[in-house]
C-alpha cells in the first residue's frame, strides 16, 4: 500500500529511492547540416560553443561557453538543468574557432540584451579589444570558421522529465580559389598580381543579417605556382599551361550584395578582370536546386572556385566555375 496516498508522485514533502528528478532538465543540441551533403558535420568543424539564453523581454539571462573535445563526443548536449527556470527563451550560438576567446578573426561583443550581440570581423594587426569592426580595412589572412544559429520563442516546460533543444548552425566563413591560367604557354606568377574580393560584410548582427558597414577589401593569403593541362589527347589545342592560385577567406556571402572579384597587374595597375562574384556563383546553381532560396544556396555553399584563362596580352578570354560537381564555361562579359 502507497504511503503518499493522494499525493502526486513529485510532491516535494515526500521523496523515494525509485524516483528520478521532479524537476524538468533542459538539454540543448547543436547541429550543423546546413550544408550541400545535408549532413551534420557539427563534431568534425566546430571546437568552441558561445550559447546565449535569451529571455522573452530579450534579456541575456545565460551564457554558456564550452571548448575542446567534449565536443566531439557523441550526443553531446549542453546541460542547463537547475540554471534555467521554466518559460519562454530564445537561443543564440557563435560557434567555432572564430568564436574563441582570444581569436584574431571575429570578436562577438559583450551584451546583456540581445539586439546588442552582435559580431565584427576585426582587420589584420588589430586585437579583439577593437570591436569597431574593420570599416574601410583590409585582411589578408586565413579566417578561422564561424557559425552562427538562433531558435527563437522556445517553449521550457514545467513538466517533469529531461526537454531537448536543438538549435540548428549555418556557417558563415567561406573558402574561395581564383586560378589564372595563361594560354599562351607563358609563365604566370601569382605575385605579380594583386587579388581581391570587396564586400560589405565585416558586421553581423544577433540574427546574422549584415550591419551596415563600409566594405572591407580581403587580398589572398596564399598564392602558389603551377601547371595545368588542358586536352592532352589533342595536339593542335592541348598542352602544359602556366597556371596560378589565390585562395581566400571570406565572411558571410549574401545574394544582393555585389560582392566584387578582381586582379590587377602591380607593374601598373592595370585591370586583368572585375566580375561579381554573386552573380558567377548563382551561375552554376544546378537544376534540381531550382526551388532553393538563392540566399540559401549561398548560405549551405562553402567553397568557390573560379578558373580565368588569360590570353598574350593578359586579359581575359573566358572563366570557369567550378562548384560542387557543376562547371560551367563562359566568353569574356560584362558581369
Amino acid at each position: 500500500m502507497a504511503v503518499a496516498v493522494g499525493l502526486s508522485a513529485c510532491d516535494k514533502s515526500f521523496v523515494f529511492d525509485y524516483e528520478g528528478d521532479c524537476d524538468p532538465n533542459y538539454r540543448v543540441r547543436l547541429r550543423y547540416d546546413w550544408n550541400m551533403k545535408f549532413a551534420d558535420a557539427f563534431p568534425a568543424e566546430v571546437d568552441h560553443v558561445t550559447l546565449n539564453v535569451v529571455d522573452s523581454d530579450g534579456n541575456i539571462v545565460h551564457t554558456h561557453m564550452e571548448s575542446g573535445e567534449a565536443l566531439k563526443a557523441d550526443g553531446y548536449e549542453i546541460v542547463l538543468d537547475d540554471i534555467i527556470k521554466p518559460g519562454k527563451y530564445t537561443l543564440h550560438a557563435w560557434c567555432g574557432s572564430g568564436a574563441a576567446p582570444g581569436n584574431t578573426s571575429f570578436a562577438v561583443h559583450p551584451a546583456e540584451r540581445v539586439e546588442d550581440l552582435k559580431c565584427t570581423l576585426l582587420p589584420d594587426n588589430h586585437s579583439r579589444a577593437d570591436v569597431a569592426g574593420a570599416d574601410g580595412s583590409h585582411v589578408q589572412r586565413s579566417l578561422d570558421n564561424l557559425y552562427h544559429g538562433m531558435q527563437a520563442e522556445l517553449d521550457f516546460p514545467e513538466e517533469e522529465g529531461t526537454h531537448v533543444f536543438t538549435v540548428p548552425l549555418m556557417k558563415n566563413t567561406n573558402s574561395v580559389k581564383v586560378v589564372l591560367q595563361h594560354l599562351s604557354g607563358t609563365a604566370i606568377d601569382g605575385n605579380d598580381f594583386d587579388f581581391t574580393i570587396t564586400s560589405a560584410n565585416a558586421r553581423m548582427a544577433h540574427d546574422n543579417t549584415l550591419i551596415d558597414a563600409d566594405p572591407v577589401i580581403y587580398h589572398a593569403w596564399d598564392i602558389r605556382n603551377g601547371a595545368a593541362s588542358i586536352n592532352p589527347d589533342d595536339p593542335e589545342t592541348g598542352g602544359v599551361f602556366s597556371a596560378t592560385v589565390a585562395e581566400f577567406t571570406t565572411a558571410r556571402l549574401m545574394a544582393d550584395e555585389d560582392v566584387r572579384l578582381e586582379a590587377r597587374r602591380k607593374s601598373d595597375g592595370r585591370l586583368v578582370f572585375s566580375v561579381n562574384m554573386i552573380d558567377m556563383a548563382l551561375l552554376v546553381k544546378s537544376a534540381n536546386l531550382r526551388n532553393m532560396p538563392d540566399q540559401e544556396y549561398l548560405d549551405r555553399l562553402d567553397d568557390y572556385n573560379f578558373i580565368f584563362f588569360l590570353d598574350s596580352n593578359l586579359r581575359w578570354v573566358s572563366c570557369q566555375i567550378n562548384i560542387l560537381s557543376w562547371k560551367l564555361v563562359i566568353n569574356n562579359v560584362e558581369l
